[in-house]
C-alpha cells in the first residue's frame, strides 16, 4: 500500500499537503474512500482513508495505528564528504537511508571544491531532505533521518561509542572491532580523491579509528554504502 508523509495528526484527522498531496491527486489519482498508509516522520505509522481533497491538500481520517518497527537499534551517523559530482553524493544519501542511517552530516573536506563555492545551503538542503524522505517512503521507514547543514571537517565533534574514518591508505578492518560493544557508531567517508593525511591525523586525534574496506579503492558513494552495511551487520540489525 502507498505510504505518505503527513505533517502531523490531530485526533483522527490528518492532512497531506504540497508534493504529497499532488502525488496523491495528480499522479495516483486517488479519490475519497481510498485507503493509504501515512507516517509522521518520528516513528508513528497509520492506516488512513481519504475523506476529501482540494487542489492543494488531502483530508484524511486516521483509522488505526500500525505497530511496526523497521528502525535499527543502532544509532549511526554518516559524515559524508561533499563530492564534486552531486549526483554521487545524492545517491549515497538515498542508500544510507535505506540502510537505516540515523543522521547524515555533509562534510566540506580539503578536496571538496564544490563546498567552497556555496554560500547558502537552503536550496540544497531542501533537495537532500526530499531525497531522504522519498527513500524513507520507499523502504518502509517511519523515521526520517535528517540531513544537517554541511560542516567543515575541522569542526567535527562526535561522542559516538565508536567512530571510524575510511582511508584507502591504511588502517584496520571493521571486523577487528567486532568484539567491541556499541550502541552508536559514526562513519566518515571522504570525497573523490580521498582525505588528506593531515585530515586523517586530525580525526585520529578526535578519537576516530582509521579503517579500510579491503584492497581495492572504492568510489566515495560505494565506500559509504559498504561501510554502513558492515556497521549495521556487526552492531545493528542487518543479519
Amino acid at each position: 500500500m502507498r505510504r505518505f508523509k503527513v505533517d502531523g495528526i490531530k485526533g483522527e484527522v490528518a492532512y497531506l499537503r504540497g508534493q504529497e498531496a499532488r502525488h496523491v491527486l495528480k499522479v495516483l489519482r486517488l479519490r475519497p474512500g481510498d485507503e493509504i498508509v501515512v507516517f509522521d516522520g518520528s516513528g508513528k505509522e497509520y492506516l488512513a482513508v481519504i475523506e476529501a481533497s482540494s487542489t492543494q491538500s488531502v483530508r484524511l481520517k486516521v483509522l488505526e495505528e500500525i505497530t511496526i518497527n523497521r528502525e535499527s537499534p543502532l544509532k549511526t551517523i554518516l559524515y559524508m564528504g561533499l563530492t564534486n559530482r552531486l549526483q554521487k553524493f545524492e545517491f549515497a544519501l538515498q542508500k544510507a537511508t535505506e540502510l537505516g542511517v540515523t543522521e547524515i552530516v555533509p562534510v566540506i573536506c580539503q578536496r571538496s571544491a564544490f563546498g567552497e563555492k556555496v554560500k547558502d545551503w537552503s536550496g540544497k538542503l531542501r533537495r537532500w531532505n526530499e531525497i531522504v524522505l522519498n527513500a524513507s517512503k520507499q523502504c518502509g521507514r517511519a523515521v526520517i533521518p535528517p540531513v544537517k547543514e554541511p560542516v567543515r571537517l575541522s569542526s567535527i565533534s562526535d561522542n559516538s561509542d565508536l567512530k571510524f574514518v575510511l582511508w584507502e591508505r591504511g588502517g584496520k578492518s571493521l571486523e577487528s572491532f567486532s568484539d567491541v560493544t556499541a550502541t552508536s557508531v559514526s562513519l566518515l567517508v571522504g570525497p573523490e580523491g580521498g582525505l588528506d593525511e593531515k585530515e586523517v591525523e586530525f580525526l585520529r586525534d578526535k578519537g576516530f579509528y582509521v579503517i579500510h574496506l579491503g584492497k581495492r579503492i572504492l568510489r566515495a558513494e560505494t565506500a559509504a554504502i559498504v561501510g554502513l552495511a558492515l556497521v549495521q551487520y556487526i552492531w545493528g540489525d542487518l543479519k
